[in-house]
């Protein structure tokens, strides 16, 4: 399969983040694995061993949680409103998806992930969701939060806003997602292969979530704020490599 020296991350959609060379794509990637106070660290590695542990075979009362390891700002309300009778019906939806990678899902199959990415209660819709929801499918969903919506063409709130309208974004978004998968494939497994040499856990992410990575990454090197210059997970991926060993996400018994 030919490999283009470009990903298309916001394929079909005119007015989204569109191509970024696989060199800055991986860069990011590196970046991003290599930052001890990233995501990577703080949320994608901790639940690879809490999923091999079987956290994720149930929904807890805490297990909301766990969207504050992407900046969820879950609140006390939240976990209130989160209750068995929600989790139960969260889980039956869970249940209900193909056993499928969201690349291999037919039409049918991503409009119940859309159904499922669309699912919360007042103070808890998409971007706080799909932030718990995709540890538990982390093949068939993403995390869609105000940076995607942003690649995406969007407004910032465009996932959580209104009812209607946000439910067709998300599905758009799905969509697009998907396409993305199946026709850059090849780009995706370059850029796995090339940050792999130095970050060999990279190997615990789906491509959804690599591909969630690079969106989120490529997104917030478009944007400048105190602490965060734009460019800064390319620029940071420039730099010394520091691989964190793995021994820091063992649990210590009590």
């Amino acid at each position: 399969m030919n490999t283009s020296d470009q990903i298309h991350l916001s394929l079909g959609i005119p007015d989204g983040i569109g191509r970024h060379s696989l060199e800055d794509a991986t860069l990011r990637i590196l970046g991003y694995c290599t930052n001890a106070k990233s995501g990577w660290h703080t949320y994608d590695l901790p639940s690879s061993d809490a999923r091999k542990r079987g956290h994720f075979n149930e929904i807890a009362p805490w297990s909301l949680l766990w969207a504050d390891a992407l900046g969820g700002r879950i609140t006390p309300g939240n976990l209130a409103s989160f209750d068995h009778e929600y989790r139960s019906v969260l889980a039956d939806k869970l249940r209900q998806l193909p056993a499928c990678k969201l690349e291999a899902m037919d039409d049918e199959g991503v409009e119940s992930v859309a159904i499922l990415c669309r699912s919360g209660f007042p103070g808890a819709w998409a971007p706080k969701m799909t932030k718990l929801l995709a540890l538990y499918r982390p093949d068939a969903i993403p995390v869609l939060d105000g940076h995607v919506a942003l690649a995406m063409g969007f407004e910032r709130t465009a996932f959580s806003a209104g009812k209607e309208p946000r439910w067709e974004r998300i599905r758009q978004t799905l969509f697009t997602l998907r396409d993305i998968l199946r026709n850059q494939s090849a780009e995706l497994s370059e850029i796995r292969e090339r940050v792999s040499v130095a970050v060999p856990s990279l190997g615990e992410a789906t491509d959804l979530r690599l591909l969630d990575i690079i969106i989120w990454t490529s997104q917030d090197d478009r944007m400048s704020r105190p602490g965060s210059p734009a460019n800064y997970w390319r620029d940071r991926g420039t730099g010394e490599i520091e691989v964190l060993p793995p021994s820091r996400m063992d649990p210590v018994p009590v």
